[in-house]
């Protein structure tokens, strides 16, 4: 019996096609996100990256051309992404439009303000979304596993564990230049002089405290609004806030004049210092914050 060479073709093409699908979900890295969902991810070219930590770390691997959205926080190191929105309200439709074949973002987004079903809705319409832990669990170490898992996504392991190996370096400088007697300091977040909190000992404000070598003073764990008489009992040495936080109090005059500021030790001595906006999440610029307000501190409480 002859087979046909048309047949015969058809079955080897069939057999290519076959072999090489299988060498495709072989080399796709299988991911499990923080959700406990595992995501085979392979080479994405169109990522929708979300919370300013992310964006931040693809750049860093070099893989920022693969990045075809993200939400309003991401606008570092460069604001030419295009933006989905609020990082506390992202539109599940404005996301598919982008057509991704990846969307990247943290757990804490995830769970923020009305995202609660998002995740459920891109991977309904078919895309695949990968879960990073958190921002503020883990510390400098939780910036390092995000980062490892983005390694993974790009399959770049190795510029990952070079960037990982360069915090460490820096954190060595870091605990080089701490004071010797850690200031009581309170992080002092301010949309205006009228609208003001205190932040807590959990999240990224607190962690950037720590690593510099001061103690955060605020005695609860969440945000509470600032009073005078609060701000006066814990009567900081100093007060660290945002740079559009201080900004937006009238700068150093502003903030003496807010209520129980001028009463503390920090307000006496003019000791506040500003950090960088997106300090709230804990990303990989943390150890070069970190050295700088801890070289402040040392310079001031020696």
């Amino acid at each position: 019996m002859t087979i046909p060479v048309g047949l015969v073709r058809m079955n080897m093409k069939k057999a290519f096609l076959s072999t090489l699908l299988l060498l495709s979900s072989a080399s796709a890295a299988q991911i499990k996100g923080a959700d406990g969902v595992t995501v085979g991810v392979s080479n994405p070219k169109r990522v929708v990256a979300l919370n300013a930590t992310t964006v931040e770390m693809i750049y860093r691997l070099g893989k920022q051309k693969t990045i075809v959205g993200t939400d309003v926080s991401g606008v570092y190191p460069l604001n030419k992404i295009p933006s989905v929105g609020h990082w506390a309200q992202l539109p599940a439709e404005g996301i598919i439009s982008l057509k991704p074949d990846l969307v990247i973002g943290t757990a804490d987004n995830f769970a923020a303000g009305k995202n609660g079903t998002v995740v459920q809705q891109l991977r309904a319409a078919g895309i695949k979304v990968l879960v990073l832990p958190a921002t503020d669990t883990g510390g400098l170490n939780g910036v390092k596993t995000r980062l490892n898992m983005l390694g993974q996504v790009y399959n770049v392991p190795n510029a990952a564990a070079s960037l990982t190996k360069s915090f460490d370096t820096t954190m060595k400088a870091v605990t080089a230049n701490k004071p010797k007697k850690a200031p009581k300091v309170i992080f002092l977040y301010a949309h205006s002089a009228s609208d003001a909190s205190i932040y807590g000992t959990e999240g990224g404000a607190n962690e950037l405290i720590t690593l510099a070598g001061g103690k955060n003073a605020a005695p609860f764990k969440d945000t509470k609004a600032l009073t005078a008489e609060a701000l006066v009992a814990i009567n900081p040495d100093a007060i660290v806030m945002l740079e559009r936080g201080l900004d937006g109090v009238g700068g150093l005059e502003g903030l003496l004049k807010m209520p129980g500021v001028a009463q503390t030790n920090a307000g006496r001595d003019k000791r506040v210092y500003t950090v960088d906006n997106s300090i709230r999440w804990i990303g990989p610029r943390l150890p070069e914050f970190a050295l700088k307000l801890a070289r402040q501190f040392k310079a001031d409480f020696r």
